[in-house]
């Protein structure tokens, strides 16, 4: 039976970042990490790290220092009764100076790469699985490989949950950077996988149903209360950036024009149109009206095309 995990940025969600960690002295775990893994973790879940470290492309460590600092990451959780099952990393970065890393890599966050080989190797259910950490490509990668997400807000952080990726590199506003949840912390991330989560049954009864405290479970093909809130508070920030223009594209712009050059072609053959009873009438002006009035039909489907083009966008 595949397992369920949680996958776990490294930088600012399981220890503290002072950029390009290449020094295990330097290695610090944030406030509570310990905890929040030893919960997890004592209700079944795998514990996963996976983590972009392009510091290795740019030339400021080796992967052997990088060995190092996760070596002492896992030897300080031991101290303190925790663990991780696994760390991943994607040391690739395109046009990197170390012409052995400079490529791109379908492992670097936001692709899914590291989630899914993870899965691969350590047999584990995506669809049951977490993604938390605390940028938009987290977000982006969990949601791509499957699962569901949480956003790591520290205190004092305001901004929404996209725009900047990883060491402030742009990512670009993309819905799938939005997170079913956010959180101040791990340990705040933890209550809320718990909470969501539907408990497994008993290993000395594995085929009773789970207990929840007389509150129902629901297949899991259903959505709870808190899935729907989340879904339609997404709808409703798409919403929100429509009407502040923020999903501006070429498409409405040229169904805009068409629009109103097939009102204008319409009025101008409607006029000569009506010209047509006078006895000065020609037969050039009849031609002409319907010239006008075949621009505007022509204008007002190129109108309805774009409209719907960027329907489709």
């Amino acid at each position: 039976m595949p397992h369920k995990a949680v996958f776990l940025d490294r930088d600012n969600t399981v220890i503290d970042d002072p950029g390009y960690l290449a020094d295990p002295q330097g290695v610090r775990l944030l406030p509570g990490v310990e905890e929040a893994l030893t919960r997890l973790a004592g209700a079944s879940w795998r514990l996963i790290v996976v983590t972009n470290q392009s510091g290795v492309a740019r030339g400021l460590l080796t992967e052997d220092m990088l060995q190092q600092v996760h070596a002492e990451i896992q030897r300080q959780l031991a101290q303190r009764g925790a663990k991780l099952d696994a760390i991943y990393y994607c040391p690739f970065l395109p046009e990197a100076p170390v012409e052995a890393y400079a490529r791109d890599s379908d492992e670097r966050k936001p692709k899914p790469g590291m989630l899914l080989r993870a899965a691969r190797e350590m047999d584990l259910d995506l669809r049951a699985s977490w993604m938390v950490g605390d940028s938009d490509r987290d977000i982006q990668a969990g949601r791509r490989a499957g699962c569901r997400t949480i956003l790591i807000r520290h205190d004092g952080d305001q901004s929404e949950p996209v725009g900047q990726g990883d060491r402030g590199e742009p990512a670009g506003q993309d819905d799938e950077a939005w997170p079913d949840f956010t959180a101040r912390n791990l340990q705040e991330a933890a209550e809320v996988i718990l909470r969501e989560s539907p408990a497994e049954p008993s290993a000395a009864n594995p085929n009773a149903a789970p207990q929840s405290g007389g509150r129902e479970i629901r297949p899991s093909h259903e959505m709870s209360d808190s899935q729907v809130l989340q879904e339609l508070l997404q709808m409703a920030r798409q919403l929100v950036r429509l009407r502040e223009g923020r999903e501006f594209s070429v498409s409405k712009l040229i169904a805009g024009i068409a629009q109103g050059l097939a009102l204008l072609a319409f009025v101008l053959g409607a006029v000569k149109f009506i010209g047509l009873s006078s006895p000065a009438a020609s037969s050039d002006a009849f031609w002409q009206s319907m010239g006008y009035l075949a621009i505007a039909g022509f204008c007002q489907v190129a109108a309805l095309t774009f409209f719907l083009m960027n329907r489709q966008d």
